[in-house]
């Protein structure tokens, strides 16, 4: 089962599922919930479609209740297992959650692009030290101890795009985007991915501090009065760079897909994921999963040019050391010539690791 992320759809995983069902997988790729095709529910007229509203119920989109998402799609299907839950961008992190939540379900995980540094630590031992420090927060909890404070007070001030997602204005700033919206999905695509050229990105250091995390990408900390328009703007690629790079693995009508859906339904949906990221009720819920460690075979695989990788300081340490016990070295792959859309960019190169993880792991 294939999971995709932001600000993606079940079509991101298109070069992937007929390879893996030559090689005798049943294959499932899943828009998720908010995205695509799927339908909020619409309480005035049921079944009738309507885009999410900032102001709906944000309980539905808690990690939790996808996870349950992803059950309940599994045993719609008929099954009582999976030979491998695979998960790209925030698809990453709900596969580590399904993983934690129910491993009987999940034989291996590959996570792609975001590491799963583990559910939010429980204070541990306080009972014999109780002047001990606090418990470690766990990405993406770690932000709350900078954005609203520290990056705002940077010069010149910036904002972490996790927290410009989830709130009020994020949906209509990119459907209202100046440059319209396929030229908006176009910069942001190029940007994040191995062609935009000022990609280099590098561990930062622990502990985590905002002069550090300044470092990261505007498409990550942001200008503190900018958009998400406004900074991929920034980078919008010309269309000799379009014609040489881009077009060779997201040509204008594969683009044309994302545009039609987003222009359909707009964003919300996605963003409301971000929402229910970093919201405190959702990492004390997660909490329930301190210390568990995902115990089933498991590879992490993304593009070498991808600052994913490293925007949270110490997940990627965190996850290959401490979080999963059956994560090999040779399981931790960053491939060349991609950046964070490592299956749309190099989609030949990844299914040949899952390939090679699956026959040694199953």
């Amino acid at each position: 089962m294939l999971l995709h992320g932001f600000p993606e759809l079940s079509y991101s995983w298109r070069n992937i599922l007929v390879p893996l069902a030559r090689q005798g997988y049943y294959v499932v790729a899943p828009d998720g919930r908010g995205f695509g095709r799927t339908k909020p529910r619409n309480p005035v007229t049921p079944g009738g479609n309507r885009p999410v509203a900032f102001e709906d119920d944000l309980h539905p989109y808690r990690m939790l209740n996808l996870v349950h998402d992803v059950v309940a799609l599994i045993f719609a299907l008929g099954y009582t297992s999976v030979a491998s839950l695979i998960g790209h961008d925030f698809g990453s992190t709900l596969t580590g959650y399904c993983a934690v939540a129910r491993p009987d379900l999940f034989r291996s995980v590959i996570l792609m692009s975001a590491p799963f540094a583990g559910a939010p630590a429980l204070p541990f031992a306080t009972d014999s030290a109780p002047d001990a420090p606090a418990a470690q927060p766990t990405p993406p909890w770690v932000l709350d101890q900078f954005v609203d404070g520290a990056l705002a007070k940077l010069d010149p001030p910036r904002k972490h795009y996790t927290h410009y997602f989830s709130g009020p204005t994020a949906n209509a700033d990119i459907m209202g985007a100046p440059q319209g919206l396929h030229a908006f999905l176009r910069s942001y695509f190029h940007m994040k991915s191995a062609d935009w050229e000022a990609n280099d990105p590098q561990p930062l250091p622990l502990p985590p501090n905002p002069v550090s995390l300044a470092r990261l990408p505007h498409y990550y900390v942001m200008p503190r009065d900018a958009s998400m328009a406004d900074v991929v703007r920034e980078g919008a690629p010309s269309a000799e760079e379009v014609q040489a790079k881009s077009a060779k693995w997201l040509p204008d009508n594969v683009l044309g897909v994302y545009v039609s859906e987003y222009g359909r339904t707009g964003f919300q949906g996605g963003l409301n994921k971000y929402r229910g990221m970093i919201s405190e009720s959702t990492a004390e819920e997660l909490s329930l999963f301190s210390g568990r460690k995902v115990e089933v075979p498991a590879m992490y695989l993304s593009g070498r040019k991808d600052w994913g990788v490293f925007q949270y300081p110490g997940a990627l340490d965190k996850m290959r050391t401490e979080e999963f016990t059956r994560m090999a070295e040779e399981d931790v792959v960053l491939l060349d010539g991609a950046g964070h859309w490592v299956q749309q960019e190099r989609p030949e190169d990844v299914v040949k690791q899952i390939q090679r993880f699956l026959t040694k792991s199953l």
